[in-house]
């Protein structure tokens, strides 16, 4: 399929979308999937969809939705007063159609589901629950989402510019992996990103490097603000985490013992010393981790805490990006080279010395922050404004 005919039907479904919306003012579950075909035009898709958006949220800020009030979750075959502000919530939105309004303080099946729309156009667990997570989204003014939806807009129109033929691209709010080749994507993933108080940055570059069995070098600011107190807490910390310490991090660097240190004067007055993890199962990079030149010293890594990759919010990180998949990533990499194969990353692994490796595949990376976009499904999607970067304010749950 050529370029030119892929862009032609992905502009004949969005001129198909456009046409629903000024039918119905809403969003529904019936819209075609579209591809991911041409990366301008996926750009200029979410541009155009959100901008004929507008108008929704624009009269929604006019005559605002429902406010739900509940000391108690709603749940599904509960009767509630609050159900009946629930259901005008979700029809402003059209995450219930009118014609599966039975108008009930009754919370029924399909109020079910489209709770559970909600909450999956919002990255919560499709649960169907009203929980307090699910009830923060809801109450969200109209005001709030209209800011999200023109900040993205320009957002989407400055990444037009970026997207290339094959890239790899993280959104930050959306703790999720990209790679698109050739216009299709080829993988995604969960990820762990940057928290508030360490966010991960915006960046641009290029994967050009990845480390087998990596060093951990831990940052200054880590040591003195994370390790320290944990030294602190307990003498064998450092030991049960194969971590050592150096008077410096140069190569020649003096190995020096955890007894000579006084602990509670590093933290009083500093940490002068550099703290180096070895390789390792147990090493916070996991066993593989992508390089790429930029100015924060942030990477893509492999992590052995699998278990945050079930969160719903996954902000837990110092800076740098956890990957779910971290060996799909290398293996795509580096397909076109014929010395890589399981046998010998395993022969590496196995030996537990660090190797560095040029990607056969050099790839443009993107680190992005975007809130709101429009899903393969034609869904709007709403991310929390995780950095307070669109204005919005951050939920406390």
């Amino acid at each position: 399929m050529s370029n030119l005919y892929r862009l032609f039907m992905q502009r004949l479904i969005l001129l198909i979308m456009l046409l629903f919306f000024s039918e119905t003012n809403c969003f529904a579950d019936t819209i075609p999937e579209f591809s991911t075909p041409d990366p301008v035009s996926i750009a200029s898709l979410n541009y155009e969809v959100l901008q004929h958006t507008l108008p929704i949220y624009e009269n929604a800020v006019s005559h605002p939705w429902a406010t739900i009030a509940s000391d108690a979750a709603l749940k599904p075959g509960k009767k509630n007063v609050a159900v009946l502000a629930l259901r005008e919530r979700l029809k402003a939105t059209s995450d219930l159609q009118p014609e599966n309004d039975t108008g009930l303080m009754l919370f029924d099946p399909y109020l079910t589901e489209a709770v559970k729309h909600f909450q999956f156009t919002h990255g919560l667990d499709a649960d169907g629950i009203v929980g307090s997570s699910t009830l923060y989204e809801l109450n969200i003014p109209p005001e709030q989402r209209l800011m999200q939806i023109r900040v993205n807009m320009d957002r989407w129109a400055k990444l037009a510019h970026e997207l290339g033929n094959r890239y790899i691209l993280i959104n930050i709010p959306a703790y999720r992996l990209e790679l698109v080749d050739n216009g299709q994507r080829v993988l995604t993933m969960r990820a762990v990103v940057g928290k508030p108080e360490r966010p991960t940055p915006e960046i641009i570059s290029t994967v050009t490097r990845l480390v087998l069995n990596p060093y951990w070098n831990v940052p200054k600011r880590i040591a003195q603000r994370d390790i320290i107190p944990k030294v602190i807490e307990n003498p064998d910390y450092l030991t049960q985490l194969n971590i050592k310490i150096f008077d410096r991090q140069e190569v020649d660097a003096t190995e020096i013992y955890p007894s000579e240190i006084d602990w509670n004067q590093a933290l009083d007055n500093g940490f002068p010393y550099h703290l180096r993890q070895e390789p390792g199962e147990q090493n916070a990079l996991g066993l593989v981790k992508f390089e790429f030149q930029n100015s924060n010293d942030i990477y893509l890594h492999d992590t052995p805490a699998k278990d945050l990759f079930d969160k719903d919010r996954r902000a837990f990180s110092s800076g740098c990006i956890r990957l779910e998949r971290a060996f799909d990533l290398a293996d795509y990499l580096m397909d076109s080279d014929p010395k890589w194969n399981d046998e010998m990353v395993y022969d590496i692994l196995n030996q537990g010395k660090t190797k560095y490796i040029k990607v056969a595949k050099p790839t443009k990376v993107i680190i992005t922050y975007l809130t709101t976009w429009v899903d393969d499904q034609g869904n709007l999607q709403f991310r929390d404004d995780l950095y307070g970067l669109d204005g919005v304010s951050q939920p406390v749950y």
